[in-house]
């Protein structure tokens, strides 16, 4: 499956597809996600999961720019960046909840074809 934006990938990372061939933008920032240390990627898994438990409370017609909001002032958003941590959170809320992050870090492995393509193929 080839993905452009945040809400394929979080629909195909809730379906368990096999392969996950991400492109464009989206890819160097799931790279930036993927090899997050291990440490840092706690502290900002705890920032984003409250960011993702809010945005699932309110109206999808507002997910773009409320994730913006509720990333910025946090460790995330210093670590990983406000466009990165903007996109995991629209990620999660896609797939449905944070579990769509982890299942990212943790049931596929990454390689990478060039700066604007990466694929993802579960464990």
């Amino acid at each position: 499956m080839v993905v452009k934006d945040e809400k394929a990938l979080g629909k195909a990372l809730e379906e368990e597809e096999e392969t996950i061939k991400i492109t464009g933008d989206l890819a160097s920032k799931i790279k930036k996600i993927w090899y997050l240390d291990k440490t840092l990627w706690y502290v900002c898994f705890a920032c984003l999961a409250i960011a993702v438990a809010a945005l699932l409370m309110i109206p999808a017609t507002l997910g773009g720019t409320m994730a913006v909001s509720m990333v910025a002032g946090t460790p995330a958003a210093v670590v990983m960046g406000i466009p990165t941590a903007s996109s995991a959170v629209l990620t999660a809320v896609a797939g449905g909840g944070i579990k769509i992050l982890k299942r990212l870090r943790c049931s596929y492995r990454l390689e990478q074809i060039n700066n604007s393509c990466i694929i993802l193929y579960k464990k």
